[in-house]
């Protein structure tokens, strides 16, 4: 009987861990640059408050300040990078 509730346990801890929330979300609308630059080319605008999936983020040294660009999941299925000026991750994103 306590074999089988440690064991239950083990899974349900396994599975939360799998399924971590890796999103973004943007605090105000923010473009969405086809790369992880601001010479990209914009290529949509983030919906305040809507939460994009996010693979993963990339780092750019810009004026002598660290920025991060998260890459995010668009509706579309497409993916695009917004900084972290006024976006944010729920989840643990892992750098790219």
């Amino acid at each position: 009987m306590h074999l089988a509730i440690i064991r239950s346990s083990i899974v349900l801890s396994i599975a939360l861990t799998v399924c971590e929330a890796r999103e973004v979300i943007c605090l105000r609308r923010v473009p969405i640059y086809s790369c992880e630059s601001r010479s990209c080319r914009v290529i949509s605008d983030a919906v305040t408050s809507e939460h994009y999936p996010c693979d993963c983020f990339e780092v750019e040294m810009l004026f002598g300040k660290m920025q991060k660009w998260y890459k995010i999941e668009l509706p579309n299925g497409k993916h695009g990078y917004v900084t972290d000026d006024h976006c944010h991750s729920n989840g643990n994103v892992l750098q790219c």
